[in-house]
């Protein structure tokens, strides 16, 4: 039977295997070139190139054909089957070991399958290259004859270490690398020739051939393992990523009806402390309002004590002028500056009647300031002049007071000047009248302020002013932001 079986290999159907194998390792090379280019996986490209080496090793023992012409052209040889054996074989082991990803699982055991394959393949092509540059062929049939002992004790490690891997795909080129290396094993001629074999060449080759499609099946099972194992992961991650992003759309939901809520919770925080800031505004007007009539009150009863009937009289329109701007004031938050400072007016005017039209009284408002626009609380001036007044150039003999509006960056500056005895001297006085502290007025206009603007965004400085050591008045600098 083996008799009949060597007989077909020898005569009737080498030819045809060893062009349909030639044929089909071709194709498995590009395709699997193909795949690396598709997928940028590195095994497919290490695959690639073992089967065209196989290819190759093996154009040299076509007897007829286009092959053997192209074997003839390029010099292929007997030698050349056994070089190229090597690499393809070489190939191998670097293909696996990136397959199951050895490197990340020990680098060590990495090291120990493809270290000694890759000096391998470096010591077959020096010594090839010796041989075809004529140095002869010792070396290269030296190196031959050992590298089927190292091949096969690389091939006993490489596979036990193969075994202490955790991954099933491993039992796949396990399987496929041993039936291969014992069909090339068998293939080579120190083996196939000993006298219990006594095999031919071409029946070592068509066993190496038999050993090569069953190694290539089992690959085609492990690429296909793993691509179901591929597909299986990405499902399951689809999967988790389909349940995270139901799980942030609810979360999303959540924190956007917290936020509603945070943000309705603070609209009606902001709307209640606006409530509060307007009432205590407005509990400061009618502080305010009271305030001055009691002072301009007094002024028209000093007249009327003086039997001064034309003065009172002239007195009374105007202070019935400014009540009507009091009242209007009571009904609104704010002023515009030109308000503000019409109404200041109309109070000097009046207060200068009790000093017999002496006092020089000056509003200044620099160009680039637009009183139009900018706002503060109605009457919130006046205290700081009936101070300047009262305590700083009543007793003066010239009476001055000056007010300046000017814009610094992005703030508006209302400087307040009096030429009178200063606050050293007025604080004097009050020590001597009993009367102590800050005056009700500006008090009043202070927490006016703080409430309008807020506690950071306003100023009110005093400045004594001072001439050869002597006190000749107070400048009060309010600083508010500018429209």
């Amino acid at each position: 039977m083996s008799d009949i079986l060597s007989f077909i290999i020898e005569r009737d159907t080498y030819n045809s295997i060893l062009y349909a194998v030639l044929g089909g390792l071709f194709l498995l090379s590009a395709f699997h070139l193909v795949m690396f280019f598709q997928n940028r996986d590195k095994s497919y490209l290490l695959y690639s190139f073992y089967t065209f080496f196989c290819f190759l090793a093996y154009i040299p023992v076509v007897d007829s054909g286009f092959l053997l012409n192209l074997s003839q052209y390029y010099g292929l040889d007997f030698r050349s089957k056994q070089f190229f054996t090597i690499i393809c074989n070489s190939l191998y082991f670097l293909f696996f070991a990136h397959f199951l990803n050895v490197k990340k699982k020990n680098i060590v055991w990495y090291r120990i399958i493809v270290f000694p394959v890759f000096a391998y393949m470096v010591v077959a092509t020096l010594t090839f290259l010796l041989l075809k540059g004529g140095f002869g062929d010792e070396y290269f049939n030296w190196f031959n004859r050992a590298y089927t002992f190292l091949i096969t004790v690389q091939t006993l490690i490489s596979f036990y270490i193969l075994m202490l891997i955790k991954n099933n795909l491993k039992y796949y080129i396990i399987f496929g690398g041993v039936i291969l290396f014992l069909c090339s094993i068998i293939g080579e001629h120190q083996i196939r020739e000993l006298p219990f074999l006594n095999l031919t060449k071409k029946t070592g080759d068509f066993i190496y051939f038999i050993g090569l499609f069953i190694e290539n099946l089992a690959f085609s099972f492990a690429l296909g393992h793993k691509q179901r194992n591929i597909y299986i992961e990405k499902l399951s991650s689809d999967k988790n990523l389909i349940e995270e992003l139901k799980k942030s759309e609810i979360l999303k939901d959540r924190v956007n009806l917290e936020n509603e809520r945070r943000l309705l919770t603070e609209n009606e925080k902001i709307k209640y402390l606006q409530d509060i800031s307007e009432l205590k505004l407005s509990i400061l007007q009618t502080q305010m309002n009271p305030h001055f009539i009691f002072n301009a009150l007094n002024s028209i009863k000093y007249y009327i004590e003086k039997n001064d009937a034309a003065l009172a009289v002239n007195y009374l329109t105007k202070f019935s002028k400014l009540i009507r701007t009091i009242l209007t004031a009571s009904r609104m938050k704010e002023f515009t500056l030109e308000e503000e400072l019409q109404t200041i007016q109309v109070y000097v005017d009046i207060e200068n009647l009790r000093f017999n039209n002496e006092m020089d009284f000056t509003i200044e408002v620099s160009p680039e300031v637009d009183a139009h626009k900018i706002k503060l609380p109605p009457m919130v001036l006046q205290p700081y002049i009936e101070n300047a007044i009262i305590h700083g150039i009543a007793t003066s003999e010239t009476k001055k007071i000056d007010l300046n509006v000017l814009q610094e960056k992005s703030s508006i500056l209302i400087k307040i000047k009096d030429n009178g005895i200063g606050r050293r001297e007025s604080e004097k006085n009050q020590n001597k009248t009993k009367k102590f502290g800050k005056s009700l007025g500006t008090k009043i206009a202070d927490e006016m302020l703080k409430n309008y603007f807020g506690s950071d965004s306003y100023s009110i400085v005093y400045h004594d002013l001072e001439e050869n050591n002597h006190s000749c008045g107070t400048m009060v600098v309010l600083q508010i932001p500018a429209p």
